[in-house]
């Protein structure tokens, strides 16, 4: 049995562990003394807490890739809402959160506007909910109202009710499908509306969902639209959702978007004429032209000829032969703002008119 320290004793060994210099002989002195100074040490050190309840899962590079892929859905939301209200509608991302979803149902209101949907090839389930003002706004406006009538009591949509919404909420799906194009082709199926939260079942109580929520603004109106990510969804490309990966891929659709609207423009024709001279002639010397009469031209034979792409003059060049066939050599560009230059007074008025 080893022997039970006494109370003088714990004292003089915590004030021994207590000193910088040991505090004691020995090397039973020197050993309590580096012990002191690693506690002063690991004491100093900024103490980070774990919650085993809601997991970090999901890191902050993480998070602002997500919200840099979203903010285009915000913008094209913005765009669908404002067609269907025929009114102005913002929609900005509120925040992004990673929670559980025993915590995401419980924030909804009961009766909801909630849809679950299937992303392919994600595998995965999501869930959009739309705030009751929100829904009910865009129902009003659809049978004519000014968007700002609510029911007086919450209660779950009509049959009616849902068809309307059914369109906004297909126009929404249709503009998350073209916002992961940036990142991943997926395509959004099996819609189904939930007026109840606690039936969406689409994942486990303690499971991490990553939350995005959109605050969309009306005229009369104002609430949250909801994206519900679970964790295993978007745990496929999960490696993909880091800022160089995304840089990358941004970098590439640039260049890629060059290339395409170059294929394009390289199917399209337009006129190309040379205006070798010019001079200003009245009306009646033109009316009493004969055979044979020759005209004085204001441009020097040495002075570049202009060349005209469609109604525009766009360059300067000098005309000649390549083998048997007439020419014109580019010498130089002319600049948007010196067009007029070149440009009849017929011409700037046509001009000005398309």
């Amino acid at each position: 049995m080893p022997d039970i320290l006494s109370q003088d004793e714990i004292d003089a060994l915590l004030t021994a562990t207590g000193t910088d210099e040991g505090g004691g002989d020995g090397d039973m002195g020197g050993s309590f003394g580096a012990g002191g100074a690693e506690a002063k040490a690991s004491a100093n050190k900024p103490i980070i807490t774990y919650d085993f309840k809601h997991p970090q899962r999901v890191s902050k590079d993480q998070q602002r890739t997500l919200e840099n892929l979203h903010s285009n859905l915000s913008r094209m939301m913005a765009s669908s809402f404002s067609t269907i209200q025929r009114s102005v509608v913002d929609c900005d991302i509120a925040f992004v959160d990673q929670t559980t979803y025993a915590e995401f149902i419980m924030s909804l209101s009961n009766p909801s506007c909630s849809y679950t949907f299937s992303i392919e090839p994600l595998g995965g389930p999501a869930i959009i909910d739309f705030s009751l003002p929100v829904a009910y706004s865009f129902i009003d406006r659809q049978f004519g109202g000014t968007g700002g009538n609510p029911p007086s009591e919450a209660r779950p949509l009509t049959s009616i009710e849902r068809t309307v919404m059914g369109k906004v909420v297909t126009r929404t799906l249709a503009d998350l499908e073209a916002t992961w194009e940036a990142l991943l082709k997926i395509q959004v199926s099996d819609a189904e509306l939930e007026t109840n939260p606690e039936f969406m079942q689409v994942a486990a109580p303690s499971d991490t969902v990553v939350l995005i929520a959109f605050e969309v603004n009306s005229q009369h109106a104002s609430g949250l639209v909801n994206l519900c990510y679970p964790y295993f969804t978007l745990e496929p490309v999960m490696a993909y959702l880091n800022v160089q990966t995304w840089a990358s891929r941004e970098r590439g659709k640039r260049e890629s978007g060059k290339e395409d609207r170059l294929l394009q423009l390289d199917r399209v024709f337009a006129p190309v004429r040379v205006l070798l001279g010019g001079a200003r002639v009245s009306l009646g010397d033109v009316m009493n032209l004969q055979e044979g009469d020759v005209l004085r031209l204001d441009t020097s034979t040495k002075e570049d000829a202009v060349i005209f792409v469609g109604d525009r003059p766009k360059f300067r060049g000098k005309p000649g032969l390549m083998g048997k066939r007439r020419a014109i050599q580019l010498t130089d560009p002319i600049m948007k703002a010196d067009e007029s230059n070149f440009m009849t007074e017929v011409q700037k008025t046509d001009t000005q008119q398309m």
